[in-house]
């Protein structure tokens, strides 16, 4: 029995060992850069790669869930430059540890669960330089766009390009911002007024430069255009349930939706080879007629009703 109890204390230290090889050292956080395109990215860095890739179960921050979903894993890197990457629906919350809750299979333990608290901080390099904790784009009237963003930690910042993009063109920047404390620890605000006068959806993104000239990007955020829905009628309204919709200066793709006076969509219909559709056969009710531009997103609403033959 003695002998039997040494050898599952010794398996026992094994795992224990095991769990210990396979948390990363330290993590690095992007959003809106890197492999993932302009998605969030977290790269998970190891001294010694493990045999079996690792699966991200969960990630909390603070004791909360942040609730992100792994779209992908990528371990083409762990071998030259030492991580594995992961690419994440949503935002990485900005903070200096995360516990993240590891699913491994195969040779390393046992197919279970490893639950690692792990740091930004890297012992030659110290944490990342800036944490953008928030990052909004408005469009105030048809001349221009507010971008404003958030801060919650600047090392050696030294300034922020907004970059924009519209109808597939590449980012061009088209304002700087000096970053207003090149360290802190504490919330710093940033706006920027763009003269944005473009009809289609508009791209933005921040560059965020530090003093080393080292850089990384925002989510990508869309804005809409200048283009407005276009102004229609309904005739006759009220009418006994038949009745047309007429469109003027449809400047792009439009559709037609129509809403019971509950919210229920019971027609949709579009646009195509003229400047009207026809509604027919509607009950006796109060509707609302909108009008959608598929390109950009703008759109006018109208009371509908119909009353009794």
């Amino acid at each position: 029995m003695k002998r039997k109890f040494t050898i599952t204390a010794v398996l026992i230290s094994m795992a224990f060992m095991s769990f210990a090889q396979v948390c990363p050292n330290y993590f690095k956080r992007n959003n809106g850069n890197g492999t993932c395109g302009s998605g969030a990215e977290i790269q998970m860095y190891y001294s010694t790669c493990p045999s079996s890739v690792p699966l991200i179960d969960s990630i909390y921050v603070n004791g909360i869930n942040t609730n992100l979903s792994i779209v992908n894993v990528d371990s083409s890197k762990c071998a030259s430059k030492g991580y594995i990457s992961y690419c994440i629906s949503g935002d990485i919350p900005p903070a200096h540890t995360l516990k993240v809750f590891f699913k491994y299979g195969g040779a390393i333990a046992g197919g279970t669960t490893a639950i690692c608290n792990v740091t930004d901080t890297v012992q030659e390099a110290g944490p990342m330089p800036v944490l953008l904790s928030k990052f909004d784009v408005q469009r105030q009237n048809n001349n221009t766009v507010t971008a404003t963003w958030k801060t919650d930690q600047e090392i050696n910042s030294d300034r922020f390009e907004l970059q924009r993009s519209s109808n597939n063109s590449p980012f061009e920047t088209v304002g700087t911002v000096l970053s207003q404390h090149s360290n802190s620890s504490i919330a710093q605000f940033y706006s920027f007024n763009d003269p944005n006068t473009l009809a289609d959806v508009s791209f933005y993104r921040i560059k965020m430069i530090d003093k080393d000239n080292s850089f990384s990007f925002s989510v990508v955020k869309p804005v809409k255009g200048t283009s407005q829905a276009s102004d229609f009628t309904i005739f006759p309204n009220p009418s006994t349930g038949n009745a047309k919709i007429s469109i003027t200066n449809a400047s792009e793709p439009t559709k037609v939706m129509i809403f019971d006076n509950s919210g229920r969509v019971v027609k949709q219909t579009g646009f195509t080879n003229s400047n009207s559709v026809d509604i027919n056969n509607l009950p006796r009710g109060v509707y609302f007629v909108k009008v959608i531009g598929e390109r950009t997103g703008a759109s006018s609403v109208k009371k509908f009703i119909v009353v009794n033959n």
